[in-house]
């Protein structure tokens, strides 16, 4: 892989170009109110020699074209697949990772989280995958008044009623045994 020239085109969208751009543009303001480079790099949190890099800079552009500009990912080839698996509603970086595997991916977990978890922060619109219900929560939701119930956590004990018929049988028998006590008719419970 040959490293870009110093004559490539800088780096025009993404986080990292947004965020030099960002900071530049916050130490060229600091600057030209007379604060020095130390306070500069105090006030938005970045290491002297970053501050004296934006500051030397009269262009963001300058600093966006390098070894980094233009690189490719061992990923790049199994982004499609990724991101119609994540489209399609498989949000778990482990499972994607599994897959493209499975497919002649030769790199790490740790890049496939990352690039999900950027996938999650890019389209914040989409609801996140439910977990399973534990245990504990449908007892916790069987045993509760219905109306005190969430309304996703009623539509998900419904879900689990309708395809587990003994459970629905259990969930009925509860409730008639709360209003038996709520009621204060206990005395009309058999021996």
């Amino acid at each position: 892989m040959s490293l870009p020239s110093a004559t490539a085109e800088p780096r025009r969208t993404g986080r990292l170009s947004d965020r030099v751009r960002e900071q530049h543009a916050g130490v060229h303001t600091l600057i030209r109110e007379g604060v020095s480079l130390r306070a500069i790099g105090r006030r938005l949190g970045l290491a002297r020699g970053t501050v004296r890099r934006l500051a030397h800079a009269s262009d963001p552009d300058e600093l966006l074209v390098g070894r980094w500009t233009g690189r490719t990912s061992i990923l790049d080839p199994y982004k499609p697949h990724l991101n119609q698996r994540y489209a399609e509603g498989c949000t778990v970086a482990r499972r994607l990772f599994e897959e493209i595997r499975q497919r002649g991916y030769p790199g790490q977990e740790q890049i496939v989280r990352v690039y999900v978890r950027r996938l999650r922060d890019a389209f914040p619109h989409q609801d996140p995958p439910r977990r399973k219900p534990s245990v504990r929560d449908v007892t916790r939701w069987i045993t509760r008044h219905p109306d005190r119930l969430a309304a996703d956590d009623a539509q998900q004990l419904k879900e689990i009623l309708a395809r587990v018929p003994a459970l629905a049988r259990t969930a009925e028998h509860v409730r008639a045994f709360a209003e038996l006590m709520n009621n204060r008719r206990g005395h009309q419970l058999k021996d």
